[in-house]
C-alpha cells in the first residue's frame, strides 16, 4: 500500500472519530457556539390531494346531460318525427300533430325526473305541448298507454292518463304564469309515485293527483304540435336526473 492511500486511511478514520465525538442530541451550531442550542431539522411531509367523493345523492338513479350519445334514451327516425341526441341535447321532432316521443331503457314503477325542455321550432301560436310520460307500456296493436305530465308552451300545464292511445285529464289543461311561454326554457320535476302524480314547474308545484296503476314502465320525452296548420314542432331536453321520490 503507498502512502498516499495511508494518509487518507488515517484521515477518515479521524473524521470518523470527531464524528462519533458529536452529541447525540444533535448537530453542532453554524455559528460555532459550544453553548449554541442544537439546530431542529424539520421533515416536511407533503399532504396528498384530497380524494374526490361522488356527491350523487344516493337516491339518484341515472342522469344524462347528453353531451355524448346516450346510453338510456332510444334515436330513431321516420316521417312522423326523430327522436335521440344531438349537440349536448335530447331532440325530439313531431311532424304529424301527434305526440312523438323518446323512451328510456330502464323501466320504473316509482320515479322523479328533473330536466329542462326548450321549445326550439314550432308554431307561431306557441300551442305546443312537452312533457314526460312515465310507467309507458303497449298493447298488442302498438298503442300507447301511461301517464304524461305537461305543459304546454302558451302557458298551460296538464296530467294526461293515455289508454290505448287516447288520452283522458286527469288533470285539465290549466294556464299558470309560472310556465315560462314560447321559446324560453322550462325546469320541470316529474315524480310518479305509488298513486301519487305530481307537476312541478319552474320550482313550484303545479298539479298533484291520484294515478290508477302503479305498473312499471319505461320513461320518455315527448312533443307535440297542437296547431293544425303549423304541426311541427321540435323540443330539446337536457340535464336529466331521475331520482327514487
Amino acid at each position: 500500500m503507498n502512502k498516499s492511500k495511508r494518509v487518507n486511511i488515517s484521515i477518515i478514520a479521524s473524521v470518523l472519530i470527531m464524528a462519533c465525538a458529536c452529541p447525540v442530541s444533535g448537530l453542532p451550531s453554524l455559528t460555532g457556539d459550544p453553548t449554541a442550542p442544537p439546530v431542529e431539522i424539520i421533515t416536511t411531509i407533503p399532504v396528498p390531494p384530497e380524494i374526490q367523493q361522488d356527491t350523487q345523492p344516493a337516491n339518484v338513479l341515472f342522469s344524462d346531460d347528453f353531451s355524448s350519445p346516450s346510453a338510456e334514451l332510444e334515436e330513431f327516425s321516420d316521417e312522423n318525427g326523430s327522436v335521440g341526441t344531438k349537440n349536448g341535447v335530447y331532440s325530439v321532432v313531431s311532424n304529424v300533430g301527434l305526440w312523438n316521443w323518446g323512451r328510456t331503457t330502464t323501466e320504473l314503477s316509482n320515479a322523479t325526473a328533473e330536466f329542462d325542455v326548450v321549445m326550439v321550432s314550432g308554431p307561431s301560436s306557441t300551442n305546443a305541448g312537452v312533457g314526460l310520460y312515465c310507467r309507458l307500456s303497449f298493447g298488442d296493436d302498438t298503442s300507447l298507454n301511461g301517464y304524461l305530465l305537461a305543459i304546454s308552451l302558451d302557458g298551460y300545464y296538464a296530467i294526461l292518463d293515455f289508454q290505448a292511445g287516447s288520452p283522458t285529464a286527469i288533470v285539465d289543461w290549466t294556464y299558470s304564469d309560472v310556465v315560462n311561454q314560447g321559446s324560453a326554457s322550462n325546469h320541470i320535476r316529474a315524480t310518479c309515485d305509488g298513486n301519487t302524480l305530481e307537476l312541478e314547474v319552474n320550482g313550484q308545484v303545479l298539479a298533484t293527483t291520484v294515478a290508477g296503476t302503479t305498473a312499471s314502465g319505461p320513461l320518455a320525452f315527448a312533443a307535440v304540435s297542437f296547431d293544425d296548420i303549423e304541426p311541427n314542432v321540435e323540443a330539446h331536453f337536457d340535464n336529466l336526473v331521475v331520482s327514487q321520490p
